[in-house]
């Protein structure tokens, strides 16, 4: 509620970050409670975004359809001032309509006006507190309507490499791949990898997008899964049990 804590703001901007979490996952039940290093996905995000290293952060809450996960949310940290509405909690639920109510109702709960929302997807649990204040940092150095934290995608994944088949005739998706002949040569792209969105508030409420004509990307360049898949979640696991990543 207003007046329960101290103003924080990050170079005089009031940040609020978001969890989206709702249930009913498909690919993985109840995925966003799945444990990983003894800690559940909605756990390590609130944790981590309660930590001192984010500090910074004024407000940080779950938006979900599910009293199960508003518990837990709670009991690491975040708070979770309202439910999700059903149009917002199926799986062909837009994000940035979902990021729109809930920066909407935090605001009337809190009493507060926040001038940049985070999306803090519980499926990257291997993001840092220096992913996220990297990403709030190009955003209000650089004048950007909003940031995406991207990983480089695997050339073998290129559009150049891949093919199509048809009638079982194998050719190139893009006829302009039959004259790659090393990968060197192929353009370096990239993949949102979930880690954080960072968005100003004109980006979400009066462009309503997360991509615009003036969206930076901010390369990490580490180890990161971004969980839809029950495999997804298996090499997750390998990265913290085996490998010892945090």
């Amino acid at each position: 509620r207003p007046g329960d804590q101290p103003v924080r703001m990050k170079d005089g901007k009031r940040i609020l970050a978001v969890v989206p979490a709702r249930s009913g996952s498909k690919g993985i039940p109840d995925k966003n409670m799945q444990p990983l290093g003894g800690r559940s996905l909605i756990a390590r995000a609130a944790e981590l975004l309660r930590s001192t290293d984010c500090s910074w952060i004024d407000r940080a809450i779950i938006s979900t359809d599910s009293a199960s996960y508003a518990d837990e949310a709670k009991r690491h940290g975040l708070d979770a001032p309202f439910r999700r509405p059903p149009e917002f909690s199926h799986d062909k639920a837009g994000a940035v309509e979902t990021m729109i109510h809930a920066m909407t109702e935090a605001e009337t709960h809190f009493g507060e006006r926040f001038d940049v929302v985070l999306i803090v997807e519980p499926t990257c649990p291997l993001r840092r507190a220096e992913d996220i204040a990297r990403a709030v940092d190009l955003l209000l150095a650089s004048g950007a309507e909003s940031v995406v934290t991207v990983s480089r995608a695997d050339t073998k994944f290129h559009p150049h490499k891949l093919l199509r088949m048809a009638d079982d005739q194998l050719g190139f998706y893009d006829p302009a791949g039959a004259a790659v002949k090393a990968r060197q040569s192929l353009e370096p792209l990239f993949f949102r990898n979930g880690a954080c969105y960072a968005l100003t508030r004109a980006c979400l409420l009066d462009r309503q997008a997360v991509f615009t004509d003036n969206t930076r990307g901010l390369l990490i360049e580490r180890d990161l899964v971004n969980i839809d898949e029950p495999i997804d979640l298996e090499f997750a696991r390998f990265l913290v049990e085996q490998k010892g990543l945090a």
